[in-house]
């Protein structure tokens, strides 16, 4: 997934089909500002990270499991590609992106809006 050419007001969501849980969510708001919320779990279904709702990380953000598994890059620049392993509560691999190809499985459901999304009321 490539952040550089997202639309503002869009949203992809990427959630585990069997509970209906949010693990990952990636949008724009009106002025085209990236935003992120993360709920993500190791292979084991341990909760290794979560964001405080959507966020914006100017810096980029990594996130790894105690083995050193990569779940969660996204570089500073957004015309680098974002690097995950999306796992579900239960430990079962959704997806999974190199930054360049990516892999779906069965339990993972998407979830996009294509124009006029609104961030959530805080």
């Amino acid at each position: 997934m490539r952040l550089a050419n997202r639309r503002p007001s869009t949203s992809t969501t990427f959630a585990d089909a069997a509970s209906g849980e949010e693990i990952l969510q990636v949008a724009s708001d009106e002025n085209g500002l990236l935003l992120m919320s993360f709920h993500l779990y190791d292979a084991t279904g341990s909760l290794v990270a979560e964001s405080e709702g959507l966020t914006h990380y100017p810096d980029g953000i990594m996130v790894k499991c105690s083995r050193g598994e990569v779940l969660l890059d996204v570089p500073p620049d957004s015309s680098v590609g974002v690097s995950y392993r999306l796992y579900n509560s239960t430990g079962f691999l959704l997806t999974q992106s190199d930054g360049a190809r990516t892999k779906i499985y069965s339990l993972l459901r998407m979830e996009g809006v294509g124009r006029g999304w609104v961030p959530p009321s805080k």
